[in-house]
């Protein structure tokens, strides 16, 4: 999130310049077109990071990650979300080596947008098509992502 603040300045600034050259350029721009260039350029670089996190993120997956659900979110005080919502929360599966005939365990990563990704390990009956957690007594049963997990899990 540090690097954010940094880049978010930087591009303020190079807005701010870009608008100070044209004003020295054209000598009838008003004064406060650079404060308002900084203003935009910040405001567009974190529209656009929130806009690129999810597919950065999904690029930076390993190999055996899929990603099971995902939720767009819009706010008020983002009207930009209300034309396409950002995906700032996103499901991942990734499968692991133990498994019985029909039983597999997994991973379930969970992953928000400035904050850290933790996981849960849990089972994923192929056959019946549930799942469970990764506990002593497992109850089965199914989420609204158990069926992409499942596909996911045991193809």
């Amino acid at each position: 999130m540090f690097w954010e603040l940094i880049a978010t300045i930087v591009s303020g600034f190079m807005a701010a310049g870009i608008a100070l050259s044209l004003r020295l350029l054209f000598k009838k721009l008003p004064r406060w077109i650079v404060p308002a260039a900084a203003g935009v350029g910040m405001l567009g670089f974190q529209i656009y990071s929130e806009y690129d996190w999810f597919e950065h993120t999904k690029s930076r997956l390993p190999d055996g990650v899929a990603v099971v659900a995902t939720h767009a979110e819009t706010a008020f005080y983002k009207p930009w979300s209300y034309a396409y919502a950002p995906i700032l929360r996103f499901v991942a599966v990734e499968t692991s080596q133990k498994q019985t005939d029909h039983i597999k365990a997994a991973n379930l990563y969970f992953f928000e947008r400035r904050m850290a990704a933790y996981h849960t390990p849990i089972l994923v009956d192929c056959q019946n098509k549930l799942q469970s957690d990764f506990n002593q007594a497992p109850s089965w049963g199914k989420t609204p992502m158990t069926d992409d997990i499942v596909k996911a899990v045991c193809q």
